[in-house]
């Protein structure tokens, strides 16, 4: 499960838990990673166990066609 979680941060660009705001994923190390709050502005930090792929969602960015 750990690793599935990781592959998930390492594509994504945002993070949203469960009945939380969208945090923008800045880096990540062996234990956790870190976020900004898209609205608050808020530091976050995140357990990789802490995550829960039920109801947790990831958004990643892709390229948007300009013509």
């Amino acid at each position: 499960m750990i690793a599935k979680i990781k592959e998930l941060v390492y594509n994504a660009a945002v993070y949203i838990p469960f009945n939380c705001e969208g945090i923008r994923i800045e880096t990540y190390d062996d234990n956790m990673f870190y976020g900004v709050g898209e609205e608050s502005g808020q530091a976050y930090e995140f357990k990789w166990w802490d995550v829960d792929l039920t109801h947790d969602m990831f958004y990643k960015l892709v390229l948007m066609e300009n013509n």
